[in-house]
C-alpha cells in the first residue's frame, strides 16, 4: 500500500476575495498556518489536543499561539480539519484521572486576535490589566462576559465583581455580546456583581474596605474597576493632595486583593485625569485605546513578556461580530 499524500498546507495571507464560505479559521500566530477550518466554533484546546501542541506549518509549540476569526475562506480550504494534519492514533485506554486539556489550566483570553496580540492569549491570575481611552468601554463588556465562559473556551467560568466608578455600565452592549455567543443575557447577567460609585471617597472604600469580602462571598476570579479615576476630573472639586490620597489608597487596596485572592484584575481610565498614572503606572499590562477614523486602534505600552510598544487596529463592527456562532441573535 502507497504511503498517504501529505496534508497540504495554507496559510493566512492566501485568503482572497474570490471566497464564498463563512468559516471560522483557526491558524498559528508565528507563521499563519491554518490548522482548522470548521462551520461552528470549537473550543481551542480541541485544535490544540488534536495537533499534539505542534504547528505542522513552522513546528513551534501551539500553545498561546492559536488564533481565531471568522472569515470568508477560498474554496480550497473547506476541506482544512484539524485531524488532516494529525496522523490516526489509538485509542487510549480508559483511565479514572480526567484529562484536561492545556487551555483549561491557562488564564482568560479575548479569542479576539488583535486584543490577544496585545494583551496576550492567556491572562494569568493575579495580573493587572489597564485599558485608557474612551473605547475602553466596550473592552470593559466584552471581558464581563469573556470571564464567565468555560475555561475551555478561553474564559474564567468565574462571576465578575464590577465597581462602576463612572456610571459606564451598559447593559445593551453587554447583552448583544452575550446574544452573539447563544447565551441568555439575564443568565449572564446574574454572574455579574455591580456596584456603583458616585463619589471618589465612594470608589475608595468599595476596593479598599469591601472587595475582598465580596471576591470571597461569590467566589469571583475576576475583577473589573470600570472608570476608575473618572471622578477625579477637574470638576471634582477635591484638593490636588487629597485626590492622590484617593487614587492611591484605590491602587494599594486592588494590588491587596488581587495578589492575596490570586484574582485577575482589569481596570478602564476613560476620563483622563491629571492622576491617571496612579494606577497606570503600577499595571502589569497597559493598553491605550483611542479612534482613528472608524477604527479603534489599540497601543502596547506595558507588558512583562511581550514586545512593546505594538499597534493594533480594529473596527467597533469586528469587535461585535467576530465570534458570532450561526444563527445566534437571529
Amino acid at each position: 500500500m502507497s504511503p498517504s499524500k501529505p496534508q497540504q498546507l495554507h496559510y493566512l495571507h492566501e485568503i482572497s476575495e474570490a471566497g464564498k464560505k463563512e468559516r471560522f479559521v483557526y491558524s498559528c500566530s508565528e507563521c499563519s498556518c491554518i490548522l482548522n477550518v470548521s462551520a461552528a466554533l470549537e473550543p481551542v484546546g480541541d485544535t490544540l489536543e488534536s495537533l499534539e501542541n505542534r504547528c505542522p506549518g513552522c513546528g513551534s509549540s501551539l500553545e498561546a499561539r492559536i488564533s481565531c476569526r471568522s472569515a470568508l475562506i477560498p474554496e480550497a480550504w473547506s476541506e482544512i480539519s484539524r485531524s488532516a494534519h494529525s496522523p490516526p492514533r489509538a485509542r487510549p485506554p480508559e483511565t479514572k484521572v480526567a484529562f484536561r486539556t492545556a487551555s483549561s489550566l491557562r488564564g482568560l483570553s479575548f479569542n479576539f486576535a488583535p486584543l490577544d496580540a496585545l494583551v496576550g492569549h492567556f491572562i494569568d491570575p493575579g495580573w493587572s490589566v489597564a485599558f485608557t481611552g474612551r473605547c475602553a468601554n466596550v473592552v470593559a463588556e466584552f471581558l464581563c462576559f469573556r470571564a464567565q465562559l468555560p475555561k475551555e473556551a478561553g474564559g474564567s467560568d468565574s462571576t465578575v465583581v464590577l465597581i462602576d466608578g463612572g456610571n459606564r455600565s451598559d447593559l445593551y452592549l453587554f447583552s448583544s455580546f452575550a446574544k452573539l455567543y447563544g447565551v441568555a443575557p439575564r443568565k449572564a447577567l446574574r454572574r455579574v456583581v455591580t456596584s456603583r460609585a458616585f463619589t471618589m471617597y465612594q470608589t475608595a472604600n468599595l476596593v479598599v474596605k469591601e472587595l475582598a469580602r465580596v471576591v470571597d462571598e461569590y467566589g469571583a476570579k475576576v475583577v473589573l474597576l470600570s472608570d476608575v479615576l473618572g471622578m477625579l476630573d477637574d470638576d471634582s472639586g477635591l484638593r490636588e493632595d487629597e485626590a492622590r490620597r484617593l487614587a492611591g489608597a484605590v491602587r494599594r487596596g486592588l494590588d491587596q486583593v488581587r495578589k492575596e485572592k490570586k484574582v485577575l484584575a482589569f481596570m478602564t481610565l476613560i476620563t483622563k485625569t491629571p492622576y491617571d498614572r496612579a494606577m497606570t503606572d503600577h499595571a502589569d499590562v497597559l493598553v491605550e485605546l483611542h479612534e482613528s477614523g472608524r477604527y479603534i486602534e489599540g497601543t502596547l505600552l506595558r507588558h512583562p513578556f511581550r514586545k512593546r510598544p505594538l499597534t493594533q487596529r480594529f473596527t467597533l463592527q469586528e469587535l461585535l461580530f467576530h465570534n458570532r456562532p450561526r444563527g445566534a441573535g437571529d
